[in-house]
């Protein structure tokens, strides 16, 4: 049975609000540890171990109900850090992008071109507290972004309150957010967006294979790409540990013109996107965060 995304947080508002306050008044260590009896509390809720489950049972074919309920675990439990080390990004400052040179030397070389750059990411790692600490990119940042009511969780400059190091693109807005996107890429700023999750009308979505099964994925990040002659860098932030932000960039660029408007037209930029993602959860199993059946 399908079941689409919310953007219902996975927590509550009393534990977010539970851990800020042990972050701000114990460091680290102590959110940390008071993090391994909340995770456990939630998975053992069936209805998390239900969300967790969709993707969980596609990584782990062969795991009976004892090894997915330890599997379910140590992706709430990362998830748990990954949010937990956003909080502290925002409540202490503290936080270590540990992205090679080369990675670095790369983005520059690509924002170089003078044609912005588009960067596509997806739910895992630690992608909400990268965009806000690669200082090492000056340019101005948009993230392609979506916002449920439902989500009670609080980015790092909202906790910190200051403003935002990036900018927010609505891609439910008035024509998915493309006349922002243009805007921001004349500008040759950074654009990023969330590869693997589709707003609005699924007609906006081209299928691709991930996990032994079909997903929609956005193509009109590609399209624009191709008309503006964008560089686009595939880039995850993988968690490395208490605060540690690194970068993997697995793929770079250019999509094709080939005049058309159809998800047709871009499934291969969109097949490239989503082989970097499966190689991504083969390597870091337990840091991709969709909480729903996107398989259809």
């Amino acid at each position: 049975m399908s079941q689409n995304w919310t953007g219902k947080s996975l927590g509550s508002a009393f534990f977010q609000n539970l851990l800020g306050f042990f972050i701000k008044y114990g460091g680290r260590y102590m959110a940390y540890f008071i993090l391994y009896f909340v995770v456990i509390f939630y998975t053992l809720l069936p209805s998390v171990r239900n969300k967790a489950s969709f993707y969980l049972k596609r990584r782990f074919p062969e795991a009976g109900s004892l090894k997915l309920l330890i599997h379910t675990y140590k992706l709430n439990l990362t998830f748990g850090k990954i949010l937990t080390d956003r909080a502290i990004l925002g409540i202490r400052g503290e936080s270590e992008v540990i992205s090679s040179e080369a990675d670095k030397r790369l983005c520059r070389d690509l924002l170089a071109k003078g044609k912005g750059l588009i960067i596509l990411t997806a739910h895992c790692g630690c992608w909400q507290a990268a965009m806000s600490s690669f200082d090492f990119l000056p340019e101005e940042k948009y993230v392609i972004y979506r916002r449920s009511r439902h989500d009670v969780d609080k980015h790092a400059h909202e906790l910190s309150g200051k403003d935002s190091p990036v900018k927010f693109i609505d891609p439910a807005g008035f024509a998915g957010g493309s006349i922002e996107i243009f805007a921001a890429l004349q500008k040759k700023a950074i654009v990023c967006q969330m590869g693997d999750r589709t707003f609005g009308d699924k007609a906006h979505s081209a299928e691709a294979d991930f996990l032994g099964g079909k997903i929609g994925v956005p193509f009109g990040i590609y399209r624009i790409a191709a008309e503006t002659q964008t560089p686009i860098a595939i880039i995850f932030f993988p968690y490395k540990g208490k605060g540690r932000i690194d970068s993997v960039i697995s793929d770079v660029f250019y999509a094709q013109n080939r005049g058309g408007r159809t998800p047709a037209d871009y499934l291969k930029e969109a097949e490239k996107f989503v082989q970097s993602l499966q190689k991504f959860t083969l390597e870091y199993p337990y840091q991709f965060f969709n909480y729903y059946d996107m398989w259809k």
